[in-house]
């Protein structure tokens, strides 16, 4: 029997994708019974504190490392313990591709025991600190600048993450200075009260040119001009948005954008192209690891002069515009309209004519069939959606067409399933 606050010897013999150990415990009443622990490793030996049981398993923190792992090194970042913001810094680089590697494999022949699936090597991401081009931070009651604590909405103060861009700092103490000496009041999700709720930091890596977004309540901010003045003179910075978002919710952004200094968008090269960015538009986070992602589609065989692909979520044309030399044509999708202003600005800026892009939801893409049928039904479907997953009205449009091929991009692993 398990109760909470109990201390248990436990050897970690396992992970999951998100970066927790797991360990199987038995006693008179349970037979492995598996417990998932906060910030352990594969081969950590740790007595451990059960912080909540559930009825098929529980969770625990390590309260003390018996036997380390030889997989586990020592966490640069003073904030990793506490922050939940990052999971494998606790493990070399190596070891952290194999696991999810594993991870793949095991959901592979979880949910798919009879599909037999070769799964290649990780291909490592060339920089591993440094490399975010987009960060988030939501602002506490204090006035400070951090992430969410692991599984709460409790706000860690962070100075420095290791993940972001150098450049940032100097905003982030900008932004912090301006809240205390106006006093700004943050938000408070619990009473819904309050002005200013997250600062959001975008950089194109190629141009430097930085995007500064503030997310608040309302549009009336204390002393703007001084606040503009402050963040046009840190470096690199071209653009400054105030965005509004009143909802009480957890979506970080809302719908409108409002400029404030500055470019309306920052300009980034991929793959050889220049896109322009605009604040509510998708770009991935890992410069130098989405070239490789995009090569590596672009490259793999599937795409031939004959095909006329259909680009599923298709944000500012990043995939589209990349693949398009390689196809007959594209048809990009994708419900934010000003992601697909930015497409068709895209398509010109590198002087891609054999795109379309349209701006649909799913439930209503099969309306598009008389414009596909103007040059022919998509042979490929690529998709790169959210976090969430494909909706089931994607999924139908998918069966729609039935393509020769399919492309799944998935930004987390369970959500392809």
């Amino acid at each position: 029997m398990i109760n909470k606050n109990d201390i248990i010897e436990l050897s970690i013999t396992d992970m999951t994708f998100e970066g927790m150990g797991v360990a199987k415990y038995s006693d008179d009443d349970l037979s492995n019974f598996v417990i998932f622990i906060h910030n352990a490793v594969i081969g950590d030996v740790a007595d451990c504190r059960i912080v909540k049981v559930l009825k098929n398993h529980a969770y625990a923190i390590i309260e003390k490392i018996i036997e380390p792992s030889t997989d586990r090194i020592h966490s640069t970042c003073p904030f990793f313990t506490k922050c939940g913001g990052c999971t494998y810094q606790n493990i070399n680089y190596e070891t952290e591709l194999k696991y999810k590697k594993n991870c793949i494999s095991h959901s592979y022949k979880h949910n798919y025991p009879d599909y037999q699936c070769d799964i290649e090597d990780v291909v490592p991401s060339p920089s591993i600190i440094g490399y975010r081009n987009k960060i988030q931070y939501p602002l506490s009651p204090e006035g400070k600048f951090g992430f969410y604590a692991k599984r709460s909405h409790r706000i860690v103060p962070v100075d420095h993450c290791n993940l972001q861009d150098d450049d940032f700092g100097a905003i982030i103490e900008a932004v912090e200075k301006y809240i205390k000496r106006f006093g700004v009041v943050p938000y408070d999700e619990t009473t819904g009260k309050g002005l200013l709720r997250h600062l959001y930091l975008r950089k194109a890596p190629s141009t430097d040119e930085i995007m500064v977004c503030l997310v608040a309540t309302g549009s009336n901010l204390p002393h703007k001009e001084q606040l503009t003045s402050a963040l046009s003179s840190c470096k690199n910075v071209k653009s400054i948005f105030l965005n509004i978002n009143k909802a009480d919710t957890n979506v970080i952004l809302g719908r409108e954008c409002i400029p404030i200094w500055g470019k309306d968008e920052i300009t980034d090269e991929l793959c050889g192209l220049k896109f322009n960015i605009s604040p509510l538009s998708f770009y991935q986070i890992n410069s130098e690891q989405t070239e490789n992602l995009y090569n590596y589609i672009i490259n793999s065989g599937m795409l031939s002069k004959e095909d006329i692909l259909l680009d599923i979520c298709s944000g500012i044309g990043t995939i589209s515009l990349i693949a398009a030399k390689k196809v007959k044509h594209v048809f990009g999708v994708e419900i934010v309209g000003q992601a697909v202003n930015n497409a068709y600005e895209n398509a010109a800026l590198n002087k891609i004519e054999n795109v379309n892009f349209f701006r649909c939801d799913m439930k209503e893409i099969s309306t598009l069939d008389s414009q596909f049928k103007k040059i022919g039904d998509p042979t490929v479907i690529i998709v790169d959606p959210p976090r969430k997953g494909l909706s089931e009205e994607t999924i139908e449009a998918i069966k729609h067409y039935l393509p020769e091929k399919f492309i799944y991009i998935s930004v987390a692993l369970m959500s392809r399933k």
